[in-house]
């Protein structure tokens, strides 16, 4: 029981891509008329010839709607529930629960609706709904498990290859301070460069976090993290390896990964920082 709870707990990744998200409804779509018109189950077959492909077109083009809807309008709504770095194996299985009992929904209506008009047999809505389940809900489970053990076990090879090619790598040391204004131009920090081990962002402000006698000092600016890494850039030890983070390679001990993406592990930081997907194998290089 332990093992299923820390697996549904497990990192996953949710990708945000409207391109993604019409691609996958297209493909589910198109791969319900194949096995409709195909196998024709739920008597499809007692159907005049004529009006097969119409009825499969019909439920497919539902279903199509149906994941859309799903993958789309409730990340919008529910928009910390869906935060890519708290999205785990288990709300990816409710998400499919809940998608599948609103597509089987709307399928059935629309199947019994359009079987009243032919005059043929209406489907029992918790037959449909169990077809449904053991169609979808079963081998989409397993390509999930299948999936995020494969790219979790990828990325910890590669996580533990870059580490191991970059362990002996001699750190940049930069004995000089640098002073960050705010967007006002009045307010001001002047910070050592060899001592900041992070920056991440705040809303409209900016956390720069320094290490003084192995503990984290927090100084608050109100300034972009944009801004931030452009006033940093000439420092090649200060990266931003994530939307929100700036990290100082200094500090880095490690990297791992999960079926989310890459981690760094830092000493004195009590979590992992996030690597942005965008990097490339050769940008992770860099980080440690």
């Amino acid at each position: 029981m332990k093992s299923v709870v820390k697996w549904l707990s497990t990192p996953y990744y949710f990708n945000p891509s409207s391109w993604f998200k019409l691609k996958t409804s297209l493909i589910l779509g198109l791969s319900s008329f194949l096995f409709l018109y195909i196998f024709r189950p739920f008597s499809i077959s007692s159907l005049e010839e004529k009006i097969i492909f119409e009825y499969t077109f019909g439920i497919s083009f539902v279903s199509f709607l149906g994941t859309f809807y799903t993958l789309f309008v409730p990340p919008l709504v529910f928009k910390d529930f869906f935060h890519e770095e708290k999205w785990t194996v288990g709300k990816n299985l409710l998400l499919i629960f809940l998608g599948l009992l609103l597509i089987g929904t709307f399928l059935w209506f629309f199947a019994n609706t359009y079987r009243a008009k032919n005059n043929s047999e209406s489907i029992n809505y918790l037959v449909f709904l169990t077809y449904t389940y053991i169609s979808g809900a079963i081998p989409i489970s397993f390509m999930i498990f299948i999936n995020e053990k494969n790219v979790r076990l990828r990325r910890e090879k590669k996580a533990e290859l870059i580490s191991e090619i970059n362990v002996l790598k001699p750190k940049q040391i930069f004995n000089e301070n640098i002073i960050i204004y705010a967007d006002n131009q009045k307010e001001f920090l002047n910070i050592s460069i060899d001592n900041l081990v992070y920056v991440t962002s705040q809303g409209n402000y900016a956390s720069f976090f320094t290490l003084k006698n192995n503990y984290l000092k927090e100084e608050i600016l109100r300034v972009t993290l944009s801004k931030v890494s452009d006033e940093l850039s000439q420092y090649s030890n200060m990266i931003r390896c994530h939307k929100s983070f700036i990290i100082n390679t200094k500090f880095i001990k490690k990297i791992s990964g999960n079926a989310r993406g890459y981690l760094l592990h830092v000493d004195c930081i009590p979590f992992q920082i996030p690597v942005s997907r965008s990097f490339s194998k050769e940008s992770l290089k860099k980080l440690i």
